[in-house]
């Protein structure tokens, strides 16, 4: 007979139970605590929080400031957002069109909710970040996996393949430039390039660009604009 653990993971939907194990988490829960041993297995610093940071959540606390607010996120921090956007990129966008999310993975994971379902298909660059397929698979989407190729000057991107990877089902591209784990770093033409494709089908891109301050040439300031 199962236990009750059992029985409640047997009630789950199929896509949650079928999800694989993170292999990043594998290798964290492996090494953790480890004496003498450097963690580089997950894309942060190993510096603290700053004190200023620390202070002024502390001071936010302490204001009572706790309880709900927007729902897309404090208007004054969208506006700083947009303030950013357009200091960084040079690019002017509404604060109307941030959303403030608890992580990355949660905005992602919003993203594919609001664009695909059960029947749908997802376009992802591959290798990846592993929990791009599995936000897509626990959404009842498929991830298509375009494999990148590696050569003597790094990763690249068949843009030809993504292209043709491409059916009646797919309803949105992942674009994570500059990747994980592969450093795979689109150039301004390549951008154009997908940004025309998708619009021409009618596709959406979810572009995951955590690392893009992480790229230190002028010309990537002038990225395509997306109105």
């Amino acid at each position: 007979m199962s236990n009750p653990p059992d029985q409640l993971v047997s009630a789950l939907r199929p896509e949650a139970r079928s999800l694989a194990e993170s292999g990043i988490f594998r290798a964290m829960n492996y090494g953790r605590d480890r004496p003498g041993l450097i963690p580089l297995w997950a894309g942060e610093g190993d510096m603290p929080t700053p004190d200023f940071i620390c202070e002024a959540a502390y001071a936010s606390m302490l204001a009572g400031e706790t309880f709900y607010t927007s729902q897309r996120g404090i208007p004054e921090l969208r506006q700083a957002l947009a303030a950013y956007h357009a200091r960084a990129f040079g690019v002017e966008v509404p604060a109307e069109r941030f959303f403030v999310t608890g992580s990355g993975m949660q905005a992602v994971q919003l993203a594919l909710q609001a664009v695909a379902g059960p029947g749908d298909e997802i376009v992802v660059p591959v290798p990846a970040w592993p929990n791009y397929a599995a936000a897509a698979h626990i959404s009842g989407a498929r991830a298509v996996e375009v494999p990148c190729d590696f050569t003597s000057d790094g990763w690249t991107l068949d843009l030809d393949r993504l292209k043709v990877a491409c059916g009646p089902d797919t309803r949105a591209l992942f674009i994570n430039s500059p990747a994980n784990p592969t450093g795979w770093t689109a150039s301004r033409d390549e951008l154009a390039e997908i940004l025309a494709f998708a619009r021409e089908k009618g596709l959406w891109i979810v572009a995951d660009e955590v690392y893009g301050r992480f790229y230190y040439e002028g010309a990537r300031a002038e990225l395509p604009r997306c109105r």
